[in-house]
């Protein structure tokens, strides 16, 4: 059987500039945040995703042209070295410290061919457009910058062995780099090749399946790259992060209803009618974060706590109930991925700021437990989407897997071949 776990040719930024080259998800910054960041840094990784900041590019966003210069500042990082290859195939142990949690885990590949048969375990449904976008980009690009986010359950064959390599490791030498970010995150890396691997490939070997956490639109992307480029060396594999399941830090995704005029007494009348509703208690302390079972209404500064009955099945996703009963058949919001008054907020945003929400409708949502979302995937069954805000979240630029370990001068993307 192939193996699920697989080292890989690093590209990354050289120590001293990893500071500098590695950035957050350009999805993360406002404009006038981006803009100043593409003045002032020209080492960040995001002048390689935004070529059309200091040059004329001759396709908009989303298009081949675009992507092709995408690949083409990239070229321009490897050549500067600001951006530079490993001697061979490793694997890197990769610790990420916040002011509140720490993260270890490792940077690798997973084999796709495994995933299809379904050994990386997924809990969202994809749309169609999306990935068509991401394979075109991966078409004409050929690498991956940012790992997708995966977890290893407990108890997993070779857990104990990996645990104990991973520690021996980090504990036997100094990080092969080690910086700080402005948002007080520390990341510490080691690489691990053949001569320092003290093990590491062996219990990798025995890992069985792992579970998708954040990078299902990335994930689906490749799958289809690899069954349109079947003999390409390399798009059999896609760049992950694996940690274990226990270190997930998984937050509530709210909801906020835009543009609603209607009357708040009514709509509490109305849910406080439903069979699976067991009652609506207004709240005086904003600090009183719900459980499970518990969605929390909020309206120009009021919180109103919708408790539920008592989930038996214990399969009750509170996020699916709300999406249902309430968002599709009492506010009359359908197609929830795509209406326009309907926004998804990260669990990252303060709970007061969410009360106060310029007068729109918001519902608060307790973090759906990393074991449901587990028995949620090994069921074969989906979360509603944006069900979860998971972190760690990973910087891009800071480990860059590229298709076929081919040397730089010789490489050209699929799309320009």
């Amino acid at each position: 059987m192939r193996k699920l776990v697989r080292p890989f040719r690093l590209v990354q930024p050289p120590r001293h500039l990893a500071h500098l080259v590695a950035s957050r998800s350009y999805l993360s910054y406002d404009k006038s945040e981006l803009r100043d960041k593409l003045e002032r840094n020209p080492y960040s990784y995001l002048q390689v995703i935004n070529p059309d900041a200091k040059k004329d590019v001759k396709g908009k966003r989303g298009t081949k042209p675009f992507f092709r210069a995408v690949r083409d500042e990239y070229d321009e990082f490897l050549a500067k070295g600001w951006l530079e290859g490993t001697d061979g195939p490793g694997y890197v142990i990769y610790r990420q410290t916040t002011p509140t949690k720490t993260y270890t885990g490792i940077i690798c590949v997973l084999d796709l061919e495994r995933a299809k048969d379904g050994d990386i375990k997924i809990h969202e449904q994809t749309l169609e457009k999306r990935e068509e976008l991401f394979v075109e980009y991966l078409e004409n690009v050929g690498f991956h910058a940012e790992p997708i986010l995966c977890a290893r359950q407990t108890g997993h064959p070779g857990e104990s062995k990996l645990d104990l390599c991973i520690d021996e490791i980090i504990a036997s030498r100094p990080a092969t780099c080690d910086f700080s970010t402005t948002d007080r995150i520390r990341h510490s890396i080691w690489w691990v090749n053949k001569d320092v691997d003290s093990g590491l490939s062996v219990a990798m070997k025995e890992m069985d399946k792992v579970y998708l956490a954040d990078g299902h639109h990335r994930l689906a992307s490749s799958l289809k790259l690899m069954h349109r480029y079947a003999n390409e060396p390399g798009v059999d594999r896609i760049l992950a992060y694996l940690i274990p399941a226990e270190e997930l830090n998984i937050l509530g995704f709210h909801r906020e209803v835009l543009n609603w005029s209607g009357d708040l007494k009514k709509i509490l009348a109305q849910i406080s009618s439903l069979e699976s509703v067991s009652k609506i208690k207004k709240l005086e302390d904003l600090n009183d974060e719900p459980r499970q079972g518990e969605i929390d209404l909020m309206f120009k500064g009021e919180v109103h706590r919708i408790v539920l009955n008592r989930d038996k099945s214990k399969e009750r996703i509170d996020a699916q109930w709300l999406g249902e009963e309430v968002i599709e058949k009492l506010l009359g919001i359908n197609d929830p991925r795509n209406n326009p008054n309907l926004k998804y907020i990260p669990g990252t945003e303060s709970r007061e700021d969410l009360a106060n929400r310029k007068g729109n409708l918001v519902f608060y949502l307790h973090p759906i437990p990393v074991n449901q979302i587990m028995n949620t995937a090994d069921a074969g069954g989906h979360l509603p989407p944006k069900s979860t805000w998971v972190e760690p979240k990973l910087r891009s630029g800071l480990f860059v897997y590229e298709y076929g370990n081919h040397d730089h001068p010789e490489y050209k993307p699929y799309g320009q071949r």
